[in-house]
Formats: structure tokens, sequence, C-alpha cells
């Protein structure tokens, strides 16, 4: 769904596919959005973690760290547990899981297709906004030409 924008629009007759694939994150709801948020989140956190904690990956790497890099290092791999373990006890895990069956698991494509184009008829507007907060306007998306400069 990350280039929504370029599979056509929803005015005239829209592209089959596209009302398809919105029908399947409208038939998901808003928690495949909310885990994705949580997985950008934990990931963002998670990043420079484990930058931070590369001295402590092996043997080698701790013997060619100083002893600053290495207590950085320590104290990284225990931020690193911290937040693994709290995002265990959230169930993160299993939400991750969730999402990705409910938007990946094989559909009859032509019950899929009668569906969602069915659900499109009724409530057109609904897929038009969220066909619009998937993808940018095409104005706003489009940049800016290069100015060269003299």
């Amino acid at each position: 769904m990350r280039n929504a924008g370029r599979h056509g629009s929803l005015d005239g007759a829209p592209d089959p596919e596209l009302v398809r694939s919105l029908w399947v994150l409208r038939e998901a709801g808003p928690q495949p959005r909310r885990a994705a948020a949580d997985a950008r989140d934990l990931a963002n956190r998670l990043r420079p973690l484990l930058e931070e904690a590369a001295p402590a990956a092996g043997l080698r790497n701790r013997l060619q760290a100083g002893p600053a890099a290495r207590a950085e290092a320590e104290a990284a791999v225990t931020e690193l547990r911290r937040l693994l373990a709290d995002a265990e006890r959230r169930g993160l895990r299993e939400r991750f899981a969730q999402a990705s069956v409910d938007l990946l698991r094989g559909q009859d494509t032509d019950r899929a297709a009668l569906a969602a184009g069915t659900d499109f008829e009724r409530d057109p507007d609904a897929y038009r906004r969220l066909l619009e907060g998937l993808a940018p306007r095409e104005a706003a998306a489009r940049p800016e030409p290069l100015r060269r400069r003299r």
C-alpha cells in the first residue's frame, strides 16, 4: 500500500486491485496500523542501543573495545533486555504476528474482489478517506524542481 497513489484513483472506474487492497485494510481494522506504529517506535528505540551494544558481541569485539566502550555496551545490552522484556509483557510479538496474518492471509481472489466491489459501492467515501490517509496528495508528493545555482 506504500505505492497506493501510483495505482490509480477511486474516481470513475477504480482499479479493482486497489479497491481489494483497501478492502483488506478496512476488514483488518485499526489493529494492524497500531501494531505498525508500535513496531516503528520499538525499532527506533532499539536501533541506537544495538549500535552501542556492538562491542559486547563476541570476545574479539570486547578485546578490541576500550574500557569506556565496554561499559557503554554493557549498559546498552541491559537497556535492550529491558525494552525487549517490556515488549514481550505488552504482547507485541503476538500483535505483530496477528497483524501479519490479518493483512497477508490468502483470500479467494474472486470472492475478495466481489466483497470489495460491493463494499466500495456501499461506502466509496470510506475508501477515499483510507486512500488519502495512505498516499499523499499528488501535488504534495511531487518534489519541487531543482534550481540550478549560477
